[in-house]
């Protein structure tokens, strides 16, 4: 058992570190001859800044003006949203500002009403099964005491 111990770790080390090793992309570019570029097949994802104008205000809280003498203004990023669009075609987004709690919001894609199933073949009506005959009422054996009635 030891024998096979020690050679059971050294080799299954030696794979562990050799698997990677072959995992990794060897740079080529090619791509598959008959694909062409197709619509995303899962969610996608677009992220985008809200931007402000602010006017520019010195150290003093005073505007900067510009070589004209008017006041000189600033884009500013506010915060952002994401939205999320998925292959069934709802819209999922969520709105963040700096300062303020982020707004999530989902819409749902308006399903396309389904067939109506065809109605089901009639089965025909079983026939009634006649009725059983009552069972006789059991006579009462006086030999056995406590049973019958």
């Amino acid at each position: 058992m030891k024998k096979l111990t020690l050679v059971a770790l050294p080799t299954a080390l030696t794979l562990a570190a050799f698997n990677p090793a072959l995992a990794q992309d060897d740079g080529s570019t090619d791509t598959d001859a008959g694909t062409d570029t197709a619509e995303p097949t899962g969610a996608v994802v677009t992220r985008e800044a809200l931007t402000e104008e602010r006017e520019v205000v010195d150290d003093e809280g005073n505007p900067v003006l510009d070589a004209d003498g008017n006041p000189t203004f600033e884009t500013v990023e506010t915060g952002w949203v994401q939205t999320v669009e998925t292959p069934s075609g709802n819209t999922h987004s969520i709105t963040k500002v700096e300062g303020e709690r982020a707004v999530v919001t989902h819409e749902k894609a308006e399903r396309v009403a389904r067939a109506e199933r065809p109605a089901k073949a009639d089965r025909p009506d079983k026939p009634e099964r006649p009725e059983k005959p009552e069972k006789p009422e059991k006579p009462e054996r006086p030999d056995r005491p406590g049973r019958g009635g």
